[in-house]
């Protein structure tokens, strides 16, 4: 596989790699560093990879590799047991193509929802803060964004099996 067609691959599939290891670490910055370690070292065992197998397949692979790799270092993070990886896996695997499409409409969905749930999602996902910290700046208790989050899922995925 050339260079061309390796940083293609990579912008394709990014946004679902990222997802998937934001699931696992649920931490933005160290899902960025295992999604970036992964495609390093895919780059360099590409000459590994072959062209007949799924792509995206390989790379989860090697995120996860990384993650657990990043476990062993920081043991007291408590990694997936596989049967948890593999549920993910197939959570995932609807969307492994790099379907941008996906993102494009949750991003219409998240556009619809009301303000209070909209600055939630921002705080907690976009912005990487814990409930116990987003809270406060958001005038509720810890318990109360918890709730306002899973209402916000829960209409994001209404929407997402809507649009489908």
């Amino acid at each position: 596989m050339d260079r061309t067609r390796f940083s293609e691959l990579v912008r394709e599939h990014h946004l679902t790699l990222l997802s998937y290891a934001r699931a696992l670490c649920g931490v933005e910055t160290v899902a960025r560093e295992l999604v970036q370690d992964s495609f390093v070292a895919a780059w360099q065992n590409v000459g590994k990879f072959e062209v007949t197998r799924d792509f995206a397949a390989w790379m989860r692979g090697i995120v996860r590799n990384k993650w657990r790799e990043h476990c062993r270092l920081h043991a007291r993070e408590i990694p997936f047991d596989e049967e948890s990886l593999s549920r993910l896996e197939d959570t995932l695997a609807p969307y492994q193509a790099g379907d941008s499409a996906v993102f494009a409409r949750l991003a219409e969905c998240r556009d619809k929802l009301p303000g209070p749930m909209s600055d939630a999602l921002r705080a907690c996902y976009d912005e990487g803060h814990t409930c116990e910290e987003a809270a406060p700046r958001l005038g509720l208790n810890p318990a109360a964004l918890r709730k306002r989050l899973e209402r916000a899922r829960d209409a994001l995925r209404l929407c997402l099996s809507k649009n489908a």
